[in-house]
C-alpha cells in the first residue's frame, strides 16, 4: 500500500498533541484522522477502520490499556502503537504482550515516530499479503502442507536475511545462529519434528527487528535502560508477527523466549528453569555465542575461546547447564562451518543488498561496486563465484570479466553477468568476454538460487543462456 494512501488515527484527550502529530504525518503523506477519546476513537474505526492507531494509555473516559483489546478484538489487521509518558514503559510492554506492536514515548521525537509509523505500515501491509498468501495456498490438498508452511516461514526469512543484511554487522547471523543450533539438537538426541521446529525458530529469532530503531541497534556505544528495553521487543513483536502463520507453538516460543535467562533474571521475562521451551534454551547458547564472535558496533569480535569461556561462566544463570555443556562438546567445525564465497559486483546498493539477503543464508556473501575492484578481490579473496554487472564506473563488466579469465590465479572462476540489458548482442558480447551465464533483472530469488546451486553443487560446464 502506498504511504499516501494509508489512514492513521490518532487517540489522546490532549488537542495539542493530536495536532502535532496530524501535522508532522500529514507532511509525510499519510491521511489522518483524531479522536479525543476511547467512545470517539471506536466511532472513527466503526465507520472507516485505519490501518494504523497512534493511541494515548492515558485517558480520562477509558485508558488506552482498556481500548486496547477492544480494538484488536473488532479490528485485528490495526496496527496498534501505543503513546506513553517516559515513567510508563513497563506500562507499554505489557500493552505490546496484549497485541500493541510498538510504543513512542513523551515528548516526542517526531523523527522516531516518523520511522515507527512506518515500521507499522510495513508491517501490515507483509501480514496482510501472507494472510492472502496463506488463504491461496490452503485451498491445494494435504500432502502439500510441508511446502505451504516452508513457503510462509521462507518468505518469512528471506526478510529476516534482508533486514540483516542491510548491517554488516549482523549479516548471516540468523543462519549461523541456526547451524550451531541443529548441531546441538542432534546431540541432544531431538526428533526430526524437533529439529525441523528448531532450524524455523533459530532462522527466525529475529524477525521482530523489524521493529527496532537501527540507530539504538547500531549504537556505538552503551545502551540506555530504555534502549535497552526497545531492543528487546524483538522478542514480542517477532513472535507475534510468526503466530498466525505456522502451526508449531514451538517456532513461536523459540522467538518469544530466546533472549530467556535460565536463572529467571533476563528482562521482563515470564518463564525460567526447565518451564522455558527446551528449543528456546538452545537458541540461547547459539545466538549468544554468534553474537560474542561476531563484530557489532560497540565492541570488536571475542575470540572463540573467549566466548566459550563465558558459555561456561554463564552455564546455571544465562544458560542452561545441559544445552550449554552440549555446545561446549562440540567441534570447531561445527561452530564455524565453512561456506562457498560469491562475489557480488554491482554499482548499485540496492542490488548488492537484495542478492545478499537471497544468498547469505547458504553462502559467504562478498562485494565489489565496481569492475576494477571485482578484479582485485577476485584476485585477493579467490571466490566460488562471481555475479558481474555489466554498466558500472571505472571499469565496466565485460573488461573485468575478460581480466579475471585471462588471469592465471583466476581463470577458472565462474563468472554470472547480472545485469538490466537483456539484449541478445549484449549475450554474445559477455560469451566472448569469458562470462560463463548470464541472467537478467529482475530475477526472481527462486531463479538466482537456482542457477547459483547449479554452478556451485555440481559445477558444470558454464553455458551462456538467453
Amino acid at each position: 500500500m502506498a504511504k499516501g494512501k494509508e489512514t492513521i488515527l490518532i487517540v489522546d484527550d490532549d488537542k495539542g498533541v493530536r495536532k502535532l502529530l496530524r501535522q508532522r504525518l500529514e507532511d509525510e503523506g499519510y491521511r489522518c484522522k483524531e479522536a479525543g477519546s476511547a467512545g470517539e476513537a471506536l466511532a472513527r474505526l466503526g465507520s472507516s477502520p485505519p490501518g494504523v492507531v497512534l493511541l494515548d494509555i492515558k485517558m480520562p473516559d477509558k485508558s488506552g490499556m482498556e481500548l486496547l483489546p477492544e480494538i484488536k478484538e473488532r479490528y485485528p489487521d490495526v496496527v496498534v502503537i501505543m503513546v506513553t509518558g517516559i515513567s510508563d514503559v513497563t506500562t507499554a510492554i505489557a500493552a505490546m504482550r496484549q497485541g500493541a506492536y510498538n510504543y513512542i514515548t513523551k515528548p516526542f521525537n517526531l523523527d522516531e515516530v516518523v520511522h515507527s509509523v512506518a515500521r507499522a505500515v510495513e508491517k501490515r501491509k507483509l501480514e496482510l499479503e501472507l494472510r492472502d498468501y496463506q488463504q491461496h495456498l490452503e485451498q491445494k490438498v494435504e500432502e502439500q502442507a510441508k511446502e505451504i508452511r516452508e513457503t510462509f516461514l521462507g518468505a518469512m526469512a528471506a526478510l529476516s536475511f534482508a533486514l540483516e543484511a542491510k548491517d554488516s554487522y549482523t549479516a548471516g547471523h540468523s543462519r549461523r545462529v541456526s547451524e550451531i543450533a541443529l548441531a546441538i539438537g542432534k546431540e541432544l538426541g531431538l526428533s526430526e519434528e524437533e529439529l525441523e521446529d528448531l532450524r524455523w525458530g533459530s532462522l527466525l529469532h529475529d524477525i521482530g527487528k523489524i521493529a527496532v530503531d537501527q540507530a539504538i541497534q547500531n549504537k556505538p556505544g552503551k545502551l540506555t535502560p530504555q534502549e535497552y528495553e526497545h531492543i528487546m521487543t524483538h522478542c514480542i513483536v517477532g513472535a507475534s508477527i510468526v503466530r498466525p502463520v505456522v502451526r508449531s507453538e514451538r517456532i513461536v516460543e523459540i522467538i518469544e523466549h530466546h533472549h530467556a535467562h535460565y536463572n529467571g533474571g533476563g528482562l521482563n521475562q515470564t518463564l525460567r528453569g526447565e518451564k522455558i521451551p527446551l528449543l528456546a534454551r538452545i537458541v540461547a547458547v547459539a545466538d549468544a555465542y554468534d553474537a560474542m564472535t561476531s563484530t557489532r558496533p560497540y565492541r570488536t569480535a571475542l575470540s572463540r575461546e573467549a566466548a566459550l569461556a563465558e558459555i561456561q561462566r554463564g552455564m546455571g544463570t544465562q544458560f542452561d547447564p545441559l544445552v550449554a555443556q552440549t555446545f561446549l562438546k562440540l567441534s570447531g567445525a561445527e561452530l564455524m562451518p565453512q561456506k562457498k564465497k560469491i562475489l557480488v559486483v554491482d554499482d548499485e546498493e540496492s542490488i548488492r543488498v537484495l542478492v545478499r539477503s537471497i544468498l547469505s543464508n547458504d553462502y559467504e556473501v562478498i562485494e565489489a561496486t565496481d569492475g576494477q575492484e571485482a578484479v582485485q578481490v577476485a584476485r585477493d579473496q579467490r571466490p566460488d563465484l562471481i555475479l558481474m554487472d555489466i554498466l558500472m564506473p571505472r571499469l565496466d563488466g565485460y573488461t573485468s570479466c575478460h581480466m579475471i579469465k585471462t588471469d592465471p590465479t583466476t581463470c577458472q572462476i565462474p563468472v554470472i553477468m547480472l545485469t538490466g540489458v537483456s539484449h541478445k548482442l549484449n549475450v554474445e558480447i559477455s560469451k566472448e568476454f569469458g562470462a560463463d551465464e548470464y541472467m537478467t533483472k529482475p530475477f526472481s530469488p527462486q531463479s538466482l538460487l537456482e542457477t547459483v546451486n547449479r554452478f556451485l553443487t555440481n559445477h558444470p560446464e558454464g553455458v551462456i543462456v538467453g
